[in-house]
């Protein structure tokens, strides 16, 4: 099922709370950026087809595939 509405507000609800924690600590460049490249096709189009509400749609995709194509993309290019 392709969920991209849903997914982008669980996406954007979560940026918010990085963001939130981020600043709490003084990461204010590393709070506005960090997963941005949620909204990147690349990883927003597996998130909104394996989305189910219940868990990350990144353990939807490595449970049928294996691995996670869009957490890949996400750890390459956020710092964790």
């Amino acid at each position: 099922m392709f969920h991209p509405i849903k997914h982008y507000k669980t996406i954007t609800r979560h940026r918010h709370l990085v963001m939130k924690g981020c600043f709490e600590v003084g990461l204010y460049k590393q709070g506005l950026l960090h997963d941005l490249s949620k909204y990147n096709p690349i990883e927003f189009i597996p998130g909104a087809l394996y989305y189910k509400g219940t868990e990350s749609p990144n353990n939807s995709e490595r449970r049928k595939k294996g691995y996670s194509s869009a957490w890949l993309h996400h750890k390459g290019r956020n710092k964790h």
